[in-house]
């Protein structure tokens, strides 16, 4: 005997029966009612809104599963570090963050401002205004003055220069190595090892000599921008590694004129940013301190400088 899949055990009529009450009337449709099979989720309509209790967990809701695993795990974390290690990693990253902050404001630059700015690195004998612009809206009710970022202010320093020229002048360095036929996959790390090195001593030179200075307000040496200013001398390094070596002399007149361009620029740039940190600052200095600061910023612009940059170079 066959076995016919499409055969029903029961009786003929009955099943008839049950068909024709569960079919509609001839000339109606039936409801589109749907219900959800099981493990199936319902979804409402177009222009149906959900109970506010049902809301809850979707967006712009606070989930409490994460709530509480973020609870449990704050809870472990402090109990593993201490309550009081807790509390100062807690306060070193919130100063992170604010420092963080403060950062891009180094940052906020644009094309002519670049431009500019180079213009004035590289001839720094046609700039007439070197004093920067106090910013009016942070500077209420502040001890300490705040100044414009660099892209309204062309003698605001900034971090964009001196990190895209640190890139190039290693780049330069290596494609002229591999133009000579020596380039060493190794020698790049070498150069940036050894240009980092020499940034971070021009730096503490820089940063020790204006502390012993002014020592009365040592909130004037603010490192960030003394950063700034050490990190300009990569835009004479990169033009003089230009500069052909025939005739010696072209050379020398060239790199001579750069070194001197760059003191002149970081004397003026330094010395007014010394001076106008805070609307209170020019009152503490005597004549004596700002005498002592010009000729360190003379000895350190112009002497140090060449030095640094011919052993860089």
């Amino acid at each position: 005997m066959s076995y016919n899949p499409y055969s029903y055990a029961g009786n003929d009529a009955t099943v008839n029966d049950r068909f024709n009450q569960q079919m509609p009337p001839q000339g109606q449709q039936m409801p589109a009612q749907q219900f959800p099979q099981q493990g199936q989720q319902q979804f409402p309509q177009q222009g149906q809104q959900q109970h506010p209790q049902q809301q809850q967990g979707g967006y712009g809701f606070q989930d409490p599963s994460q709530s509480m695993a973020y609870q449990l795990g704050q809870t472990a974390f402090s109990s593993f570090l201490g309550q009081q290690n807790f509390n100062q990693f807690q306060e070193t990253m919130s100063k992170a963050a604010t420092v963080n902050s403060s950062l891009s404001l180094y940052f906020q630059v644009t094309t002519t401002y670049v431009i500019n700015k180079l213009r004035v690195i590289l001839v720094p004998f046609t700039n007439k205004n070197w004093q920067r612009i106090p910013d009016a809206q942070q500077n209420g009710g502040s001890e300490q003055m705040s100044f414009l970022p660099p892209k309204d202010d062309l003698n605001s320093p900034d971090m964009y220069i001196p990190i895209m020229g640190l890139v190039t002048y290693i780049l330069i360095w290596n494609t002229q190595e591999g133009l000579k036929g020596s380039f060493n996959p190794d020698n790049l790390y070498y150069k940036l090892s050894s240009t980092v090195a020499f940034v971070f001593l021009d730096l503490a030179i820089l940063k020790l000599g204006l502390y012993l200075l002014v020592s009365t307000n040592s909130k004037t040496t603010n490192l960030t921008e003394l950063i700034c200013f050490v990190g300009y001398k990569f835009v004479p390094l990169i033009l003089a590694s230009f500069v052909p070596r025939q005739p010696i002399y072209l050379k020398l007149l060239a790199q001579v004129y750069l070194f001197i361009a760059f003191g002149v620029f970081l004397l003026r740039s330094v010395k007014f940013n010394l001076f106008a940190t805070s609307s209170s600052d020019m009152a503490t200095f005597n004549k004596s301190t700002v005498r002592k600061c010009n000729y360190f910023l003379f000895v350190y612009g112009f002497i140090w400088q060449s030095i640094l940059m011919w052993l860089m170079g």
